[in-house]
């Protein structure tokens, strides 16, 4: 019987089909006596109502608000009764909404929920919206942030609810973007900055990070631009969050010492104050082209899925040279340009010419020809491992041959495929397409009933003899081995570089991993049902 939390986590995965299924095998759905499993399937058939349309849509929302209001009779409490008012707006009907809101709003005149102040205001906040009150919600979600000014998570789950019970409200919802958290900011630029001479750059910076509103920075930290903005989101007290493409001392051997001491001091000054740092690669010595790409789309991803989380925006700064083009002569800044740029997004360019020397570097390469950038998915099927050897013959033949050629027919291929065992290794050049295949082969009925687990991870991988290898493969089977059953469960490096090439894609932190050294690796759900 699985946990609640379990089904919870499965659907804020996006396997919701996988949630209701087991759901319903834990006899929850029928226990009308149990006020967390009522919330559960509310919270189920809410997310089931979203992603419907039309009667079907109307027909979740009105069994959403019947299992909540059938937990708050059993456990009375805000959160519940809210729910109850705010399905019944979604669902269109406006006085229900404001007779239970109005409820809503007497139940808090009473004393002693066991909820935060945050919560506690904001759902009052919330009952104002629905009965009419525009001004006394805005005023309300003010001093509900005001109780917990840092707890961005929590505000951008208010601000998500508002827009949908104003979209359902035919209402204008602008005046929430005064209740928005700051801005996170992708940067990068070139190295041709003198270190006693960047005054003029960092004005520039500065004037830029606070007419956007930044609170937030990701980038990497190599001598010239990416340091003077990184100064520059300290001194305002954004959160920096430094991705690296390699490990730190050979970064700062290639791309920082090289450009003088002083850089090498600043450098030391903003890692110590970096809210995180990140290696994405434990590549060392040689300079990789490929790698700087991988940070670059770690670092983009980082920015959009931190704006997304928050209900906020994500913009993007480069400090171009003056050569030509709409991103000067700079490969690895024009490439975080392009991308951006057909992403689409906000895209800020400061134009300042190179003013120091940039030295090549005696360890510099071109990277190696047998390692590209990949995006690889582990296909494995719950289960299989246990079955006897007739049964196993049983599921070669009538449930994996089957569905082998269901996925040979797909209409995009990987650029790769390895067997391993019973599983299947893919790999792809570009990120997007191995999304769209993860998808895909989610769509599939699972051969003889057995669940697929899909996992995906992005990182330079060796192509040797035919066979992709790499020492993130181990760490992709044990994400793998992890991964709920009919779920999609991609790494953070996956995650982030799709948010940077598809602003469309759904993902959701959905916890963490041990990973090999020691290391944790964060874990999200890719979104199948949108």
């Amino acid at each position: 019987m699985s946990p609640l939390p379990t089904i919870t986590t499965l659907a804020r995965s996006g396997a919701l089909d996988r949630a209701w299924a087991l759901f319903r095998e834990g006899g929850y759905d029928a226990a009308t006596a149990d006020p967390a499993a009522l919330a559960v399937k509310g919270r189920l058939l809410k997310d089931m109502a979203l992603r419907s349309e039309g009667a079907a849509r109307v027909d979740y929302l009105d069994r959403a608000r019947a299992a909540y209001a059938a937990a708050d009779t059993l456990d009375p409490q805000p959160y519940l009764l809210i729910n109850v008012a705010a399905l019944a707006q979604l669902a269109g009907d406006a006085e229900e909404a404001k007779r239970v809101a109005r409820a809503v709003i007497a139940r808090l005149d009473q004393p002693g929920w066991a909820e935060t102040p945050y919560w506690l205001q904001a759902t009052w906040a919330e009952a104002m919206l629905i009965v009419g009150d525009t001004a006394a919600a805005s005023a309300g979600l003010a001093l509900a942030i005001s109780h917990d000014p840092d707890g961005w998570a929590d505000h951008a789950s208010t601000l998500r609810q508002f827009t949908r019970l104003i979209a359902a409200m035919g209402g204008d919802a602008s005046w929430l973007d005064g209740h928005r958290p700051p801005r996170s900011l992708h940067y990068a630029g070139h190295l041709g900055v003198d270190s006693d001479d960047g005054a003029s750059l960092r004005a520039q910076v500065d004037a830029l990070l606070a007419d956007q509103r930044i609170g937030f920075g990701f980038g990497a930290l190599a001598a010239g631009s990416d340091i003077v903005i990184a100064e520059s989101l300290i001194a305002r007290g954004a959160e920096l969050q430094v991705i690296l493409p390699m490990r730190k001392d050979d970064f700062l051997d290639l791309s920082v010492r090289p450009y003088g001491d002083g850089w090498t001091q600043r450098f030391e000054a903003c890692l110590a104050a970096a809210a995180h740092v990140n290696e994405v690669t434990q590549a060392d010595g040689d300079y990789d082209p490929l790698a700087t790409a991988l940070a670059g789309d770690f670092a983009m991803g980082a920015a959009l899925l931190n704006a997304r989380k928050l209900e906020s925006e994500a913009v993007q700064l480069l400090v171009i040279d003056e050569g030509d083009g709409p991103f000067g002569g700079g490969a690895s800044t024009a490439r975080d340009g392009e991308v951006w740029q057909r992403a689409g997004g906000a895209q800020h360019v400061i134009r300042f010419a190179r003013n120091a020397p940039v030295p090549p570097s005696a360890l510099q390469s071109e990277g190696r020809a047998d390692r590209p950038l990949l995006a690889l998915l582990h296909i494995g099927f719950d289960g299989v491992d246990r079955l006897s050897e007739g049964d196993f013959a049983r599921f070669v033949d009538h449930g994996l041959s089957p569905w082998l050629a269901q996925v040979a027919a797909l209409d995009n291929q990987p650029d790769f495929t390895q067997p391993m065992g019973s599983a299947r290794l893919y790999g792809f050049a570009s990120i997007a397409s191995a999304a769209h295949f993860a998808r895909r082969l989610h769509a599939l009925d699972p051969p003889s009933g057995h669940p697929v687990r899909i996992a995906g991870h992005y990182g330079l991988v060796h192509i040797h003899a035919g066979n992709m290898l790499s020492p993130a493969i181990s760490g992709l089977l044990a994400v793998a081995q992890s991964a709920m059953p009919g779920a999609i469960c991609v790494t953070e490096h996956f995650a982030l570089a799709l948010s940077a090439h598809d602003r469309a894609a759904e993902l959701e932190h959905i916890g963490e991993h041990d990973a090999p050294g020691g290391s944790t690796m964060r874990l999200f759900g890719l979104k199948t049902g949108v």
